[in-house]
């Protein structure tokens, strides 16, 4: 309730004024959703095992494979064979040449991003010491000429 009384009245007995009083909206308010609303939790816990051990499998079996393959070209050394011997190399060889086929382009690809990344930097240090004045991008701190250590005699 508020009470109100004029500015410059007289001393006298207060009196309630007019209120207006908050209340809901006709037809009440709408119901509150306090049901919980999870979304589904996915693949169940007996897929998830299933697919978990079914990947180890196959990866065990792939190097199971390889070891095998591994341990045959490795006898095959060992015993002379000729045609298995010839087998054998014939795998090593043909990995070796896989390998020295592919490291070129790897070699270029690092490179490539080395380049760019150092590109970037000296972009980079230009626009942060571009008030300084005499300061080169990309050059040495360094201003002295490079000394090698002094030998010491008599220790060996």
């Amino acid at each position: 309730m508020r009470w109100t009384r004029p500015l410059f009245a007289s001393a006298g007995p207060k009196t309630p004024g007019n209120f207006v009083q908050d209340g809901p909206p006709p037809g009440g308010f709408p119901a509150v959703k306090i049901q919980r609303s999870l979304p589904a939790g996915g693949l169940s816990s007996v897929a998830l095992m299933s697919g978990l051990v079914l990947t180890f499998t196959y990866g065990m079996y792939q190097i199971i494979a390889a070891n095998r393959q591994r341990r045959q070209a490795r006898r095959a050394f060992e015993a002379g064979s000729a045609l298995q011997l010839l087998r054998a190399l014939a795998f090593n060889r043909e990995e070796l040449d896989i390998r020295m086929a592919v490291l070129p382009f790897l070699t270029a690809e690092s490179d490539v991003k080395a380049a760019f990344i150092k590109s970037k930097m000296l972009e980079n240090e230009a626009e942060l010491m571009k008030d300084v004045p005499n300061w080169e991008a990309g050059a040495s701190v360094y201003k002295t000429r490079y000394m090698s250590p002094m030998e010491v005699f008599g220790v060996r």
